[in-house]
């Protein structure tokens, strides 16, 4: 009796501590994630900073100083590099676009005109000679209301994409402010390291330290892997892309290629978000040769990603492609588009729980008590 008694009080203390933990990590995501951010920023950090101080003697706070604003700068030449290759592409645009659009919407109406126009006709003069009135009446009215369906329809995605671009506008200002305070983080926890490191190692217990090591290792190895994983195919999406753009001599492919590669890191959408407007405009357009070959490299660039993603991932993070792919299903069913992302990052989590020896060292602790776990 006595020993089913400390089982379930044993149960019950990791359950406390499960939901504390993740009450912690709830309040950490939703309301101080920028410290959250700071913090992975801090961890690129403290090797450069930790060189400068051992290798040359530098004082810590020096050292964060320059490493802090060396990223700063380095990230504002690249954006202001990315910035003025997109503002390029964009300046063509808003010059070629306005006369495609045009001509776009003279095809669209001319194709209407000589291929729906026909057919709805037919249509109707087939509902004139049905021999009841009252039969032809729910046809013509079925066929209006498909029409103001799809009428009504095209307006709500328009609105849509439009009301996303203002909610994306006004949100740049959070932004810079989270990405300040994520900076001001980074800074106070890579300076304060070895005091917060030296703080905690006076209080936590050895073995919860050895197991936190290990998770740390384990989710290092996964994460560096999975950001590796996803460059590689980034870089294999961007360099196919660029190549099939080139053979179409297609102005500022260069741009296009990377705005594509990044695109592709959207779950489920992806490249389709940038390839499908742009294949059915220039159909519309009446350029053939052109639709047929974004739809061709369209179809390469999604049959590339299919086949390599599964076999790339599960090579850099040490995930079989079965079990990645059983995942990805079961994230998906679950938390629909968004599991597409958390698919991986969970399987990395209980992967690193598991390699860690927390798993074994929980049923040790179940069983026998902390004296012998």
């Amino acid at each position: 009796m006595r020993s089913n008694t400390q089982l379930l009080t044993r149960v019950c203390f990791l359950v406390l501590w499960i939901i504390i933990i993740c009450a912690g990590l709830y309040i950490l995501t939703v309301y101080l994630y920028p410290f959250l951010i700071g913090l992975l920023l801090s961890l690129i950090f403290l090797p450069f900073v930790n060189f400068l101080e051992n290798k040359f003697g530098w004082h810590r706070s020096a050292a964060v100083f320059l490493v802090i604003s060396s990223f700063i700068f380095l990230f504002f030449a690249a954006f202001t590099l990315l910035i003025a290759e997109i503002a390029a592409g964009l300046n063509h645009l808003t010059k070629s676009l306005p006369g495609h659009i045009e001509d776009g919407f003279y095809k669209l109406h001319e194709w209407f005109d000589t291929t729906v126009l026909p057919v709805y006709e037919r249509l109707l003069a087939f509902t004139r000679k049905l021999s009841n009135e009252e039969q032809q009446i729910p046809v013509d009215s079925q066929i209006e209301s498909l029409l103001t369906d799809l009428g009504s329809q095209a307006g709500s995605v328009i609105q849509y994409f439009l009301n996303n671009l203002a909610d994306l506008l006004l949100s740049l200002p959070n932004a810079l402010t989270v990405f300040f305070f994520a900076l001001l983080a980074s800074f106070f926890i890579t300076k304060d390291w070895p005091v917060m490191i030296g703080w905690l190692d006076s209080k936590i217990h050895r073995k919860i330290k050895k197991l936190a090591g290990n998770i740390i290792y384990h989710l290092k190895q996964a994460v560096t892997g999975y950001a590796l994983a996803q460059f590689i195919l980034v870089s294999i999406t961007g360099i196919i892309v660029l190549t099939g753009l080139l053979i179409l001599q297609i102005k500022y492919a260069v741009t296009a290629a990377l705005l594509i590669a990044l695109v592709d890191l959207f779950p489920y959408l992806g490249t389709g978000l940038i390839f499908i407007p742009w294949v059915l405009y220039s159909f519309f357009s009446g350029e053939w040769s052109l639709s047929i070959g974004l739809s061709v490299l369209y179809g390469i660039v999604i049959i590339q990603r299919q086949l390599a993603e599964p076999k790339i991932i599960s090579r850099h993070i040490g995930i079989p492609p079965l079990a990645l792919l059983i995942t990805l299903f079961l994230s998906y069913q679950i938390f629909g588009v968004l599991g597409l992302l958390m698919g991986p990052a969970l399987f990395i989590i209980a992967q690193s729980l598991v390699k860690a020896g927390v798993i074994e060292e929980i049923g040790k602790y179940i069983k026998e008590g902390a004296r012998k776990a």
